[in-house]
C-alpha cells in the first residue's frame, strides 16, 4: 500500500492509494452502470430548478457584467473590454478572471482587439489579452481530444501558437504593474503544453506567488501542470493540492483545490470507489466551510459550488448536493461536467439522481457540521 500523507492545521489528512481486489472494483463498476442507465426523471419545477433545456452550458454562472464587456468586443468596441478589466483594479484574480471571460468572444472576430491594441499600444490589458487570446487559440488548434486523438498536424499547430504566446507574455509583463501576476499566470498553459521542467515551473511559480500566493485562478490552472496527464503524477497533484488548501487564510476559496485533483484521480479510476476515502469526505467539509466565508456575489463562487455539488453527490450527501444544485441555477459550463462530452446530460444526469436519491431518503434537510 502506498500512503501519502499531509497535514492540514491540526488535521491529519490520509490519500491511500488502496489496492481493491479486481473483482470487487468490477463490481462497484458494474453497480454504478446499472444506476447510470436508470431512466430517472424529475420534474424541475417541482424543485425550483431551471428545466434542463433552458440550461445554459457556456458558463458557470450569471455574469451581466461579463456579458456586457463580451457582447461589445464581439461588435467590434474595445473600450467596454477595457474598463471592464481595468475596473477590476488590484484584484488580482478579479483581472485575470475577467481577461479568461473576454475570450469567450469568438476568435475570429479580432477586430476589437487589434483596435485595442492599435489606438492603445502601451495598454497592458490590452496586451495581456493579446497573450491570452493566443494561449487560447492554441488549445482550439490542438482540439480538447486525448493525445491520441490528435493529430501530428495539431500537435505541430498547438506547440507553434504556444511558442508565440510566451514572448507576447513576456511583453505583457513588461507593461504590467510590478503587482501584477497575471501575465505569469497566462504562461501556466504554455509549461504544461510545452513540457517545461519541474524546475522551470516551479521558477515561474515563484514569480506569481511573490506576487499574488493565494490567486485561485493560478492555483487551478497549475494543477493541471501537476497532474498525471500533464507533467506530473497523481501524488503531486494531491500534494500541490493539500499544500495549498492547508495554507489558505479565511475567505479563500482555494480548499477546493482537493475536490479538483479528486476528480482529475477519479477520471483515471474504473470506478469513483475513490469518493468513499475520509479524505474526500474532509476535502468537501473543508470546501462547505470555505463557500460559507465568502460573499454570495465572489466571482469563484459558481465554479466552486459545480464541484461541491457533484462531489456531494457522489458520497451520497444528497441534502446537501441538493442545497448547491438550487444555488448553481440553471448554469453547467464548469468541471466537472465540461469534461463530458455533453456537459448538459451529464449535469442532468447527476442532478436527476441527486433529487431522486433525496426524495427516497424522505427529503433529509441538512445536517448541521462540525468545522474543518
Amino acid at each position: 500500500m502506498n500512503t501519502v500523507v499531509y497535514i492540514a492545521g491540526a488535521c491529519l489528512l490520509v490519500y491511500a492509494a488502496v489496492t481493491i481486489p479486481r473483482n470487487a472494483k468490477k463490481a462497484r463498476a458494474k453497480r454504478a452502470q446499472a444506476k447510470a442507465a436508470m431512466p430517472v426523471k424529475i420534474d424541475a419545477a417541482t424543485y425550483g430548478l431551471v428545466p434542463a433545456a433552458q440550461v445554459d452550458t457556456t458558463r458557470p454562472g450569471p455574469d451581466p457584467q461579463a456579458d456586457e464587456a463580451v457582447a461589445a468586443a464581439g461588435a467590434g468596441d474595445w473600450r467596454r473590454p477595457a474598463a471592464y478589466l481595468a475596473d477590476a483594479g488590484s484584484d488580482w484574480d478579479l483581472r485575470w478572471y475577467r481577461v479568461q471571460h473576454l475570450m469567450k468572444v469568438d476568435s475570429d472576430n479580432d477586430t476589437w482587439l487589434t483596435a485595442w491594441r492599435t489606438q492603445s499600444p502601451g495598454d497592458p490589458g490590452a496586451a495581456l489579452t493579446h497573450a491570452d487570446a493566443l494561449v487560447t487559440l492554441a488549445w482550439e488548434v490542438r482540439g480538447g481530444k486525448g493525445g491520441s486523438h490528435t493529430t501530428p498536424e495539431q500537435f505541430q499547430g498547438f506547440h507553434r501558437v504556444l511558442r508565440e504566446a510566451l514572448p507576447a507574455c513576456q511583453e505583457a509583463a513588461r507593461l504590467a504593474s510590478p503587482y501584477d501576476p497575471s501575465p505569469w499566470v497566462a504562461q501556466i498553459p504554455i509549461a504544461y503544453g510545452l513540457g517545461w521542467s519541474h524546475d522551470d515551473f516551479r521558477h515561474l511559480w515563484a514569480q506569481i506567488t511573490a506576487r499574488d500566493p493565494y490567486h485561485f485562478g493560478a492555483h487551478v490552472a497549475a494543477l493541471q501542470y501537476w497532474c498525471e496527464k500533464w507533467r506530473g503524477s497523481s501524488a503531486l497533484m494531491f500534494d500541490f493540492a493539500e499544500q495549498a488548501a492547508s495554507s489558505a487564510p479565511p475567505g479563500s476559496l482555494l480548499p477546493v483545490l482537493r475536490l479538483y485533483a479528486t476528480f482529475e484521480h477519479v477520471l483515471k479510476q474504473t470506478d469513483d470507489s475513490f469518493y468513499e476515502d475520509p479524505y474526500v469526505t474532509a476535502a468537501v467539509d473543508a470546501t462547505l466551510d470555505a463557500v460559507d466565508l465568502v460573499p454570495a456575489d465572489h466571482h469563484r463562487l459558481p465554479v466552486v459550488r459545480h464541484l461541491l455539488a457533484n462531489a456531494l453527490y457522489r458520497t451520497g450527501r444528497h441534502a446537501e448536493a441538493a442545497e448547491q444544485f438550487r444555488a448553481i441555477g440553471g448554469y453547467a459550463g464548469a468541471v466537472p461536467w465540461t469534461y463530458f462530452a455533453s456537459p448538459l446530460k451529464q449535469f442532468v444526469h447527476v442532478r436527476t439522481h441527486t433529487f431522486n436519491d433525496w426524495e427516497k431518503a424522505g427529503r433529509p434537510s441538512v445536517p448541521p457540521r462540525a468545522s474543518f
